[in-house]
Parts: structure tokens; sequence; C-alpha cells
């Protein structure tokens, strides 16, 4: 169902007509290509479905937000992108700029954030709060039940929007991130 989904977006070519939940997907991919959101700065953002052209900024967002180091690289994004057909990306920007992603994984009834970040210089803003909003939609459409995300142990400022969002503190997992061994704290969500 995702892939469907996603091939809508990336406007690649399939028999939208044979689709029995054409109209319904139609209106949905309709909704989130014309997303635009106000801040309460005033500024504007618009939302789009991640694709392959996107990969450079999400690389160059990763770079800012995690010390000049990329978690995911280029090859594994374009895997992610091209391959994993449970995979989606929301990426978010101003004034044409890309400022935030959020990447998941939809399987099983159960929708799984594997990583959102937004510049630092947008921080605060209301932008993940957008993007984990969005997605959390998406995952409702395509019938997970639940959203579920790993967060580092000394990240409190992340663990304090998830918290606000509704997430709900779940195990610790000791030794989760590669280099450093940093554990890290599930949280999930019902949807």
């Amino acid at each position: 169902m995702l892939k469907k989904f996603k091939q809508w977006f990336r406007n690649e070519e399939i028999d939208l007509l044979s689709q029995p939940e054409f109209s319904k997907n139609l209106a949905e991919r309709s909704r989130l290509e014309r997303e635009t959101i106000q801040l309460s700065d005033g500024s504007f953002l618009k939302a789009s479905i991640g694709t392959v052209s996107d990969i450079a900024d999400i690389l160059k967002i990763e770079s800012l937000c995690y010390n000049g180091k990329t978690p995911w690289n280029k090859k594994a994004l374009e895997d992610e992108i091209k391959n994993n057909t449970r995979a989606i990306y929301l990426i978010v920007r101003e004034s044409d700029k890309a400022i935030g992603f959020i990447g998941a994984w939809l399987v099983e009834e159960e929708a799984h954030i594997t990583n959102v970040a937004v510049i630092p210089s947008c921080q605060e803003r209301g932008v993940a709060t957008f993007l984990i909003t969005e997605l959390q939609k998406i995952s409702q459409h395509e019938g997970m039940q639940k959203i579920n995300l790993e967060v580092r142990i000394s990240n409190e400022k992340a663990q304090r929007l998830y918290d606000r969002l509704g997430f709900q503190k779940e195990k610790i997992k000791k030794d989760y991130y590669t280099g450093d061994l940093e554990d890290a704290l599930e949280m999930s969500k019902i949807l």
C-alpha cells in the first residue's frame, strides 16, 4: 500500500484508475503536495515527500545537526528511498531551502521513526512538531496502530518534544548508538 502512495508522490506512471482507493489516496497526495504551513513567526514552509533528488539536502541537514556527521550516508539513504517500499521521508523547505526532514518505516501496523532533524537555526519554531504530526497522519492513513522511535538518553530537548506530542517512555536500550555506545530511550504512541 505505501508503495502505491509513494509512487503517486513521485509521479511515477501507474494506472491510478484501477486502484480501489484512488480517490482517497489522490486527495491525501494532493493535500500534502500543497501543504504550506505558517509558523508563529509568520514564515511559510512547504512540505513534500522525499525523493532521490532530496538526498543531498538530507545529508546537509544531518551534517548541520550532528556536528558534521551523517548517521545515514548517501548509499543508505539511496537504498531507503529507491528500494525500501516501507520507508517514507518528508522534507520541509523554507524559501526552497531544505530545513528539516523525517524518515520512517511503516511495517506491520507500526510506524518507526528512523530520524527527524531540523537545522539548528530553524529549531524551536514548530518544524519538528509539524513533521511528526504529518507522519502520524500518513501512518494512520496507511493503517498503522502505533508509532515509535529511539532517542538518545542525553537528548532531553527531543524527549520533551516527544512527550508533548503524546509519546510514552518505554524501555532503555543499552549501548544502542554506534560510535559512542550511548543508551537510547524507546518511546511510543498509540495512534
